[in-house]
């Protein structure tokens, strides 16, 4: 749709693998929230530890780094 871009929202282990794409879609400007419920692609546990998320657009990328505490 017209103002709308593409989002990537993944969240990433410590080796930089993928564990879970939380967001693959083209969404307008605007606020959004999200919650990781520390599930993987597969729907599995992921264990307690540091992971990092990357939110990537065209225009703009910003990793973090955020820990897991179960």
């Amino acid at each position: 749709s017209i103002g709308s871009a593409r989002v990537d929202l993944r969240v990433f282990d410590i080796r930089g693998h993928v564990v879970r794409t939380l967001v693959a879609a083209a969404q307008a400007p605007g606020r959004y929230a999200i919650a990781w419920d520390g599930r993987d692609e597969h729907g599995q546990s992921v264990s307690s530890g540091v992971y990092f998320y990357r939110l990537h657009t065209e225009h703009f990328t910003q990793a973090r780094k955020m820990m897991l505490v179960k």
